[in-house]
């Protein structure tokens, strides 16, 4: 089964390579924001295969993670829910940041 991903403005938000172009270069910015959307865009197939969110637990249906980022180590998570054939891209963050509560997501209506 090949799933539609839908990247949510918080996560297009999140992607915005804006950081890394100042604080690194624009071609490593330019470089980053690309492979972290093909890498989201494999999700189209066995996005199940993504072990749940440490915060899966606080929400009332399934969010999962997929790590992203460019290097052998990605230090990115996209931050997935799954509904019917759809994979909605919630949040792309740092793996070190704070757990994401319910109301820093926006969340696709069922």
């Amino acid at each position: 089964m090949i799933f539609r991903v839908i990247v949510l403005p918080q996560a297009h938000h999140d992607i915005n390579a804006e950081w890394w172009a100042e604080n690194h270069s624009v071609d490593q910015a330019l470089r980053w924001s690309e492979t972290v959307y093909d890498q989201i865009a494999k999700l189209e197939t066995f996005p199940d295969r993504c072990p749940l969110s440490a915060e899966n637990h606080e929400f009332n249906f399934e969010i999962r993670d997929e790590l992203v980022g460019t290097g052998p180590r990605p230090s990115d998570r996209a931050v997935f829910t799954i509904r019917a054939d759809e994979v909605y891209v919630l949040t792309v963050r740092r793996a070190t940041q704070d757990v994401i509560l319910r109301d820093q997501l926006d969340v696709p209506s069922t």
